[in-house]
């Protein structure tokens, strides 16, 4: 009788262990497939969605951001990005200013000017209408005589807006 209880006594573990080293291996293997295969997914639809995002932000021309700074006082940054967009502005209009400076001298004076352009072959005629409406303006120098350098300021729409020395630089018109 001891040889049949140790016959039952006795367990089969060389046999379970390497089944079970086996089906660990095969639940790790399955568990990291998924979850790369899962992270790749996310990703992927995060990149998807970052760009759609990207496009969608495209089509507009400005983003409000409204926060409480750290003192707790309400914030919008739109307000930063106007003020950002009038100096740019103002420098912009300075610059398209600067590039319709014309100049010329004044050749004659009667209740009108006549200025010689440097720029082309153009007499200017300037009437006396006009040099009023620039000197309530103030956009005329008081000390301008016949024969003076003079720098004419034109719109957008070439309408001169007005006239002034032309300054130590310009003594004469280059030809």
């Amino acid at each position: 009788m001891q040889l049949s209880d140790s016959a039952a006594n006795k367990k089969p573990t060389r046999f379970l262990l390497p089944l079970q080293m086996t089906g660990l291996a095969c639940a790790l293997a399955v568990l990291g497939f998924t979850v790369f295969t899962t992270t790749n997914n996310t990703t992927e639809q995060q990149d998807t969605l970052n760009n759609t995002f990207a496009a969608q932000q495209s089509n507009y021309h400005f983003i409000e951001v409204h926060q409480v700074d750290n003192a707790g006082s309400y914030s919008s940054e739109i307000t930063r990005q106007k003020q950002q967009l009038d100096d740019k502005l103002a420098a912009d209009l300075r610059l398209h200013q600067q590039r319709y400076i014309e100049y010329g001298q004044l050749v004659k004076v009667d209740n009108d000017w006549y200025i010689a352009s440097c720029h082309s072959e153009v007499l200017i005629q300037i009437k006396d209408s006009l040099l009023n409406n620039l000197k309530t303006k103030h956009a005329v120098a008081s000390d301008i005589v016949k024969g003076d350098m003079l720098a004419m300021a034109h719109n957008s729409q070439g309408q001169i807006i007005a006239l002034k020395h032309a300054g130590d630089g310009v003594k004469v018109c280059r030809g």
